[in-house]
């Protein structure tokens, strides 16, 4: 499932070595959602942390995390539990953030946002 996917995704990203690159303005409390525009997968909200430009916490139990916000806001990221691989690209600012992400292996692609929460 996405949220399997997207906390994998959450691990992989936290293991970056380009994370030393990140700028602490996006780091913190985020709260994304994934909107499905492409094959059946449902739409799914969860919160996670980032701390040096690294997912730190993705609140989906057994997900992998790989991936980066740089300084400029640009989000690469793959998030993988199981078989699922999900990856997402995007950016964000200090308070939001927007971006698109595929499932190949489920024929899935859609868009995601992103809240920083207080």
């Amino acid at each position: 499932m996405i949220v399997r996917t997207a906390a994998a995704l959450a691990a992989l990203f936290a293991m970056s070595p380009l994370a030393a690159q990140a700028n602490p303005k996006h780091d913190g409390k985020w709260s994304v959602e994934i909107v499905t525009e492409k094959g059946w997968c449902d739409v799914y909200r969860w919160n996670i942390g980032v701390t040096n430009g690294r997912v730190t916490d993705v609140g989906a139990p057994g997900a992998v995390a790989n991936g980066r916000i740089d300084t400029a806001g640009h989000v690469s990221v793959s998030l993988a539990r199981g078989s699922d691989v999900m990856s997402v690209s995007g950016s964000v600012t200090a308070a939001a953030g927007a971006g698109t992400w595929t499932l190949p292996n489920r024929s899935c692609a859609g868009r995601w946002r992103a809240e920083k929460l207080a």
